[in-house]
């Protein structure tokens, strides 16, 4: 019993919960009383003989690597898997709701390393969405690389019919897993990932996702001109058509459409409301994109999404790159030819207060 115990602690890493343990080693027609004692006997026995370290009320932590790794040994390596997946299947089927969302991550680990033994479709998308809960968790505490790993691990358990079989879980799995590779900087298993999201996507509402997390990684690796033309392509789908020839005529006429816009007596920028529309919040993101990639190459363009993400704020209401937007129409009132010192000071004080009213900080 104490060298089962042993097998069942190595595979719940180098620190572990006495309770959790228990949970493990926990059979389906066990008297729980009798496991509790057999497991806090074991537990005496491994802290008394040098095994483990008490840590805590009822925390512990392996002496040493190599007793956990020599335990781990103990596990025949035919079975690992499985004894793996009797882990995870064991703790889910023993705790709560809250107690498996605080070892979900212990939960996750021991299923995908048993991941080859699960056959049945629902058992496999149900391991699926606790990856992508995982990888979630991951996100919030900035662990992206976890994150990434735990979001690529749901899509595994995915087949090709989850696109029909499980929509949301499926656009939800990629969706999360493009976010964390950007982050990650993982970009050549980004371009090969989107692959699916772009094909098989119900909406094109639904692929604006993976498409914005494409642009990010044409960003950031300084293909702007690339990233400015599928951009260009979004934006039109979204009926938002912008110029890519400016001439003197089309640049006087965006900037005198602003212009207008805020000479409007009863107009006060920070009274204006939020932006509710899908669409316009997604073309103000997309833009926003431009707008930071057209800086070092093409200004005139560069001023012309300053001019659009104006007026659409104006027209559409505010949102968050609002802020951006009338920061950057400030930037140009003060620059030449125009040097509005006072306008664009003005403006510099809208985007601040809206910025604070907002909580925004964003700028991509």
């Amino acid at each position: 019993q104490i060298q089962v115990g042993l097998k069942f602690a190595a595979c719940l890493g180098p620190f572990f919960d006495g309770n959790v343990l228990e949970m493990a080693v926990k059979g389906r027609n066990s008297d729980a009383c009798v496991v509790a004692e057999r497991a806090k006997t074991m537990l005496e026995f491994c802290v008394n003989n040098g095994f483990f370290r008490a840590v805590g009320p009822n925390g512990y932590a392996w002496a040493h690597d190599q007793i956990q790794q020599a335990a781990y040994d103990l596990i025949p390596l035919p079975k690992r898997d499985a004894f793996h997946l009797l882990i995870s299947i064991r703790i889910i089927g023993e705790a709560s709701p809250s107690e498996l969302e605080d070892l979900i991550y212990i939960v996750v680990d021991n299923m995908n390393r048993g991941s080859k033994l699960i056959e049945d479709i629902d058992q496999r998308h149900d391991a699926a969405s606790l990856n992508l809960q995982a990888g979630e968790k991951s996100l919030q505490a900035s662990a992206f690389h976890s994150a990434a790993l735990f979001f690529m691990s749901g899509i595994s358990f995915l087949e090709d019919e989850s696109w029909e079989t499980n929509y949301s879980l499926t656009i939800g799995l990629y969706d999360a897993a493009s976010e964390a590779l950007v982050v990650t900087g993982d970009f050549s298993k980004l371009s090969f990932l989107i692959e699916k999201p772009l094909a098989n996507a119900h909406s094109f509402e639904d692929k604006l996702n993976t498409h914005n997390n494409l642009i990010r990684s044409l960003a950031a690796s300084s293909k702007y001109e690339e990233g400015t033309m599928k951009c260009f392509d979004i934006l039109a789908q979204l009926g938002e058509s912008i110029p890519t020839d400016i001439t003197a005529d089309i640049y006087r006429d965006e900037a005198l459409q602003v212009k207008r816009l805020l000479n409007r007596k009863s107009l006060d920028l920070l009274s204006l409301p939020l932006m509710t529309d899908t669409k316009k919040m997604a073309a103000m993101q997309f833009m926003n994109h431009v707008l930071l990639m057209t800086w070092s190459f093409n200004l005139k363009l560069n001023h012309i999404l300053v001019f659009r993400m104006a007026s659409l704020s104006i027209l559409h209401g505010i949102s968050n790159l609002s802020c951006f937007a009338f920061a950057c129409y400030g930037a140009w009132l003060v620059s030449e030819p125009t040097c509005d010192i006072e306008g664009g000071h003005r403006m510099g004080r809208v985007a601040t207060e809206l910025m604070n009213k907002l909580g925004a900080h964003e700028v991509c």
